[in-house]
């Protein structure tokens, strides 16, 4: 029988419970993670399709979630496209990262295939393997997210090295940006293809720009994708981090929900924007740090934040899953959301 809250939930149907899948649902914590991590990098789990397949459903086998998310990463696009990227202690790095207009030039929009992405084939097994009981996700970076680890070479708290480049070089940073841009929307179509049923953009990194500047450089290729990915008729999530002050601009591009972070509150946001954007989101990842008790409070407080969730919510994270994160918190996250539907909760008027 195929779980289709999630997809309803994004359609604004009412749901008895609100679905749930948590942003790298897959990874350190869980120690059957741990144990194939040990025998391989992290890139070659990437891709490796059969470890790939297997750790995508380590979660849902554990968990039962409502969706599956394909294991990946939105870096490996930025690779493809010619730059020297590996993964270490401290996190991704770019060995030759674009310092100089003339390095645009240098990087190809890649074709999008199995043989270029694993992740297709990936998505292909999931298919096959657990299609017809949740939905399969695919992802992405946004453009801008994409951009600032090419410039920068690696993650950081305010991406100077990147803004210096963006200001620095403007029209050339609206090239790279539409060469990424073209990059993403090649692979996402063929990750639909391939057989997801929703896709998320993680515009991880959004919220350090001003306004102005996400409007003029960010925007208007998120803006494109989004639109060119509309015939694909697949919903679309978008998240963004530390975000508040662009919601006004992303409230109102085409996609199905928003997924914010643990600063929003989620009934401001849907009453600042109205119920035809759906949310996701937003427990801290820190909370996932306490005990069972703290947990289930918080996600059930969560939840009774929103008037209605009944129609276009999914509870998730307001970020990724934290490594040192006790397995038993996610249980006791996801069980107070599946024993919702047999609850009659109250709601703040």
């Amino acid at each position: 029988m195929f779980n289709d809250l999630l997809l309803k939930a994004l359609n604004k149907e009412i749901v008895p419970r609100p679905p749930i899948w948590l942003m790298r649902q897959a990874g350190r914590y869980l120690p059957e993670y741990q144990k194939i991590r040990s025998q391989v990098t992290f890139l070659e789990l990437c891709n490796n399709p059969e470890l790939a397949v297997e750790v995508s459903l380590q979660p849902y086998e554990r968990f039962k979630t409502d969706a599956v998310i394909v294991f990946s990463d939105i870096l490996l696009p930025a690779q493809k496209m010619g730059l020297e990227l590996e993964f270490t202690d401290e996190g991704p790095q770019i060995n030759n990262l674009i310092s100089d207009p003339a390095d645009i030039k240098k990087l190809q929009i890649p074709m999008a295939n199995e043989e270029t992405y694993p992740t297709l084939t990936v998505i292909n097994m999931l298919k096959k393997e657990i299609g017809e009981k949740v939905p399969i996700i695919g992802f992405s970076g946004a453009p801008w997210t994409l951009f600032c680890y090419m410039t920068e070479g690696y993650s950081s708290n305010n991406f100077n090295r990147a803004k210096k480049f963006l200001y620095t070089n403007p029209k050339a940073s609206h090239q790279l940006l539409s060469k990424i841009t073209n990059t993403l929307f090649l692979y996402l179509t063929m990750q639909v293809n391939s057989g997801a049923h929703v896709l998320q953009i993680f515009d991880t990194w959004a919220g350090v720009l001003s306004q102005e500047d996400y409007k003029t450089f960010a925007l208007p290729y998120l803006r494109q994708l989004i639109s060119d990915l509309m015939p694909l008729k697949v919903p679309i999530i978008l998240y963004t981090n530390n975000s508040h002050h662009l919601l006004s601009k992303l409230s109102m591009l085409k996609i199905a929900a928003l997924s914010l972070d643990w600063r929003c509150n989620l009934q401001e946001v849907r009453d600042n924007f109205g119920t035809s954007l759906g949310l996701q989101g937003n427990l801290d990842p820190g909370i996932l740090l306490t005990n069972q008790t703290v947990v289930r409070e918080k996600t059930k407080a969560m939840i009774q934040s929103l008037k209605n969730w009944q129609t276009g919510y999914i509870c998730n994270l307001g970020h990724g899953v934290l490594p040192q994160t006790p397995v038993e918190n996610v249980h006791a996250m996801l069980d107070t959301v599946f024993e919702i539907a047999n609850e009659s909760l109250v709601y703040a008027k």
